[in-house]
């Protein structure tokens, strides 16, 4: 940006000022300039709003890269963001570019009336702000694991290619019995080894009488712990997956009067709009 052009007073200003729920950690060096708290969130551009609904880059999660970097521009690195920040972080740049209200059509699940409502975005902010990201898992006196969130760049792969297998998966109805069987075992096997880099990727030290750091005494482990171990580290990833979870809203049907529960989807193909 040229800071001698003379229509440089016409550029866009900070709309909001939002406080990161990470506290600025798990960032890399050189991934956050400034403070975690009060940085500037900027309405989107006319370019951003194009790169946004691109199907390859939204696939990819390069629009939303572009699209964080462009309207927060204190994270230098998006790909590198801590995904506890994504969800806050989206929805501020909405709110800075079309308001506080979000529109949601949500049917009901009794009687399959279409109902619109209007939700306040500053409410998802809040939600994210009260939580606390749980670090450490106990395993037992003699045993404890540091754990991280994935980085967005991570969280993307893992979805994209968690994805792909559950798409192979669903192909395999097509296959005769006897190739449909070998393809199974070999999809499900490859799910198993994307759940262990999903671990390995998140675990940072693993703490008993000494520090471990290594990654490869750390995939050794994994590989030989015991089943209640692996299940345990298992059980407090997800908790903390869903516990950063878009928040959910009870909502009321116009119609029949039936409560129902809606929650907002962060899909940039509708939610930028």
């Amino acid at each position: 940006m040229n800071q001698n052009n003379p229509l440089s007073k016409f550029f866009r200003q900070p709309k909001i000022y939002l406080t990161l729920p990470s506290r600025g950690l798990y960032y890399e060096p050189g991934s956050l300039s400034g403070s975690y708290e009060k940085m500037p969130i900027y309405a989107m551009t006319g370019m951003d709003e194009i790169i946004s609904k691109t199907p390859d880059a939204l696939f990819t999660g390069e629009a939303t890269a572009k699209v964080i970097e462009s309207c927060c521009p204190n994270i230098r690195n998006a790909r590198h963001m801590p995904s506890i920040d994504l969800d806050t972080v989206l929805v501020a740049v909405r709110i800075a570019t079309f308001g506080n209200s979000m529109p949601v059509t949500h049917t009901c699940t009794n009687c399959k009336t279409e109902n619109d409502y209007d939700i306040d975005l500053n409410s998802v902010i809040d939600h994210f702000m009260a939580l606390k990201y749980v670090n450490t898992i106990i395993i037992n006196e003699e045993l404890s694991i540091k754990i991280r969130p994935l980085q967005y760049e991570e969280m993307n792969y893992f979805a994209i290619e968690n994805f792909k297998l559950q798409k192979m998966l669903y192909q395999t109805t097509d296959l005769k019995d006897d190739e449909k069987q070998k393809t199974i075992d070999k999809i499900y096997q490859d799910l198993s080894s994307l759940q262990l880099q999903l671990f390995l990727t998140s675990i940072e030290v693993i703490q008993s009488d000494v520090q471990v750091t290594e990654k490869g005494f750390i995939e050794d482990f994994l590989r030989n712990c015991d089943r209640v171990i692996y299940n345990l580290i298992k059980q407090k990833l997800e908790e903390n997956k869903e516990s950063w979870a878009m928040p959910k809203y009870t909502v009321k049907c116009t119609n029949c009067g039936t409560e129902n529960q809606l929650q907002i989807t962060l899909d940039q193909s509708n939610f930028f709009a």
